[in-house]
């Protein structure tokens, strides 16, 4: 909204437009979300930045729920497979 790029590139015109570009835009979050598809990070749609920061936190946000589930529920078993799942899907 800042940069002035909220409306959406299709011309519907009137309330429409309005619509529209609300429910694409907030689709495109929800999808770049879990997804991270590499191709919304073109400057119409999400842009670099934004995009590099929720790859980011998504990348943060999986050992930071295993530590939170650690710290309250810690049922061992559970914790060790987690984290070993974590070293295979994310490569240190």
């Amino acid at each position: 909204l800042l940069r002035g790029d909220f409306w959406y590139w299709i011309p519907f015109g009137g309330k429409v437009e309005i619509f529209s570009s609300f429910v694409i835009r907030v689709t495109i979050k929800i999808v770049t979300d879990f997804t991270s598809i590499v191709q919304f990070r073109h400057p119409g749609e999400l842009g670099g930045l934004y995009w590099t920061f929720g790859f980011i936190l998504t990348m943060v946000s999986l050992p930071a729920a295993i530590a939170i589930y650690d710290s309250h529920v810690g049922t061992k078993s559970v914790s060790n497979f987690a984290w070993m799942l974590l070293y295979i899907l994310i490569p240190s």
